[in-house]
């Protein structure tokens, strides 16, 4: 049977507090090194074959798919003449915290309703080692296939998420690569008023973003991804204790 499925951009929030790291453990397997930010960056991301690999929903290389994202968004404000943002692990971290949370807990919003202690994206910032959060936030839900949101699609494997354009039977709709999902969840931002504005703010200092999978049930198993992205705004990162580590 055709079906539709749509793609959902969170509302953007900006917000600045006034008020008021140690990284001890990476993702397991990553190909992603930390140390690769200080070589890679706009203009030569799209040399690293890395980013080329189909994302395997099995396992899922994070880091990788967080700096994908990062880079894809930095040649984005260059592109309409901003300066590109430093990567700042912390913010990397209270992204990926925000998605994590919002797939497991089943909600999608700037301010979590499940939890007091990280409701806010001041809360989420210091847990993550932000002793001085002014951020702006941005939170989008995406596919992990190449799906065009709300065009007819027939399922065609419901328990494994794997769906045609052309019939029940017909070829699968491939899942995103690492470089093809970054660019088509900037893109989704940046065609949202308010999302694009975030992405492109000239007082914005540094940048995190971080995703976090999940599979659709009401939607046969359709593969999606939570995702967020953090900016440090005004002034640069003074790091602090984190609460929140990587798995």
């Amino acid at each position: 049977m055709m079906q539709f499925e749509n793609t959902t951009a969170g509302k953007c929030w900006r917000g600045f507090f006034l008020v008021g790291f140690l990284y001890t453990a990476a993702f397991p397997q990553s190909a992603w090194r930390y140390r690769d930010y200080q070589n890679t960056t706009h203009k030569n991301f799209r040399y690293n074959q890395l980013f080329y690999q189909t994302i395997a929903f099995d396992q899922i290389d994070y880091p990788l798919l967080h700096a994908a994202i990062f880079f894809v968004t930095n040649e984005t404000r260059v592109k309409n003449n901003g300066k590109p943002l430093a990567f700042a692990l912390e913010l990397e971290r209270a992204a990926y915290h925000h998605s994590k949370r919002m797939v497991e807990q089943d909600f999608f919003g700037h301010e979590n309703p499940h939890d007091k202690t990280r409701k806010t994206t001041e809360q989420r910032a210091r847990l993550a080692g932000i002793k001085n959060p002014l951020l702006a936030e941005n939170i989008a839900l995406h596919f992990g296939i190449r799906y065009v949101a709300n065009t007819p699609v027939y399922p065609v494997d419901p328990l494994n998420g794997t769906f045609s354009y052309e019939s029940d039977n017909g070829p699968l709709i491939p899942a995103h690569t690492y470089f093809s999902f970054a660019e088509a969840l900037v893109k989704q931002w940046m065609d949202s008023p308010g999302h694009r504005q975030n992405i492109l703010n000239p007082r914005a200092l540094q940048l995190g973003c971080g995703v976090y999978f999940y599979r659709d049930h009401t939607f046969y198993n359709m593969p999606k991804f939570k995702a967020t992205q953090n900016f440090q705004l005004y002034r640069e990162i003074v790091s602090g204790k984190a609460t929140d580590r990587w798995p």
